[in-house]
């Protein structure tokens, strides 16, 4: 049985030139891969900083608690000229600028809606939309000045002079320091370091496509009648084909140590290899395992993290070798290639009593 082994993988090793060029190509990926990650999760944000210009035809310091709202991590304010900021609109330099009308200070101390606008370029859809939001804000707090004003009118009547202007000077001065009202909790995109989380998933999605560079086709109806006839049982015959298909995933995964250790590894070999057996029993297997590979890809939060995705596809998770690996949960793993393995054993008996 032995040498019938050797047989197997030397079968597997004269595709040797189609694993070093699945293997190099792999590591280019995942060196680009990781190398995104790490620069995602050292700045903090998925935005490259960038420039929003503001149009003041106020000039008033009131208005510091309206640029606050902007000015945060990836935002860069710059104050123009309506014409030069239409200028770098139209160029590409600035996605977006805001302009704030005469008398916006004023207006707001006394209830009137005197809206600012939000000039948007075509060409950075996600960085308009960001500041989008961040006008959503300015215009909340504009808001609840406006109802603090109102409120203030209806409790003083016909002496509503003498209270309006203080009442809204303070409560402007509270939103100047409006950083002092809220208690803010940050969620983090990703458990642990991105780059590791990231490298993770994308290591097994890789591991798994590396049965592409392998010829996965089974013995033919010849070999398997000289197996019978010698007397060699269907498990003998299973495992022999497992055991070559295993060595040559296993040297596949010899890249993915470093980034998912040498246990996970081995028993991601013993589940893909046992997958292996089944895909190679269908006339598209490319397709197969492209497509079961991205689909456990993509449920394991390696392609949208789980921050992005609606709380009700959780569970997919648990349907991924990805999830799993990334978790070290070798157990798990070995017991998924446990079943795979006796599923495909059994269609071999099913097509040898056939």
């Amino acid at each position: 049985m032995a040498r019938m082994v050797y047989l197997e993988i030397k079968s597997y090793a004269a595709a040797w030139r189609a694993v070093l060029a699945f293997l190099a190509a792999g590591l280019l990926v995942g060196a680009v891969l990781w190398l995104g990650a790490g620069e995602l999760a050292a700045r903090g944000s998925l935005f490259e900083p960038f420039t929003v210009g503001v149009v003041d035809h106020d000039g008033t310091p009131e208005l510091i608690f309206i640029y606050d709202f902007f000015n945060e991590y990836v935002i860069d304010l710059q104050f123009m000229e309506k014409g030069e900021a239409l200028t770098a609109l139209s160029a590409g330099d600035i996605p977006v600028f805001i302009e704030l009308p005469r008398g916006f200070t004023r207006d707001v101390f006394h209830g009137y809606n005197s809206p600012f606008s939000v000039h948007v370029g075509g060409g950075f859809p996600l960085q308009a939309n960001m500041v989008r939001l961040l006008a959503s804000g300015g215009i909340a707090f504009l808001s609840a000045s406006q109802a603090g004003t109102y409120a203030t009118l209806g409790l003083a009547g016909d002496g509503w002079e003498a209270v309006l202007l203080p009442v809204n000077l303070a409560f402007a001065q509270e939103l100047i320091r409006y950083d002092e009202m809220f208690s803010r909790e940050v969620v983090d995109l990703v458990e642990g370091s991105a780059a590791d989380y990231f490298a993770a998933r994308f290591a097994v999605f890789w591991y798994m496509l590396g049965l592409l560079a392998l010829s996965l086709k089974g013995y033919s109806a010849g070999i398997l009648a000289r197996f019978q006839l010698a007397g060699v049982s269907a498990l003998r015959v299973f495992l022999i084909r497992w055991s070559g298909l295993f060595v040559a995933v296993a040297v596949i995964g010899l890249p993915a140590v470093p980034v998912l250790g040498v246990a996970v590894t081995l028993a991601l070999a013993v589940c893909i290899s046992a997958f292996g057996l089944f895909a190679g029993r269908i006339y598209s297997r490319a397709l197969v395992v492209f497509f079961v590979a991205l689909a456990m890809y993509f449920a394991s939060g390696g392609i949208v993290p789980f921050a992005f995705l609606p709380r009700v596809m959780l569970p997919m998770r648990w349907f991924s070798l990805n999830y799993y690996a990334a978790g070290g949960d070798i157990f798990i793993i070995l017991i998924i290639g446990i079943v795979m393995a006796c599923f495909s054993f059994g269609l071999d008996l099913k097509a040898r009593r056939g």
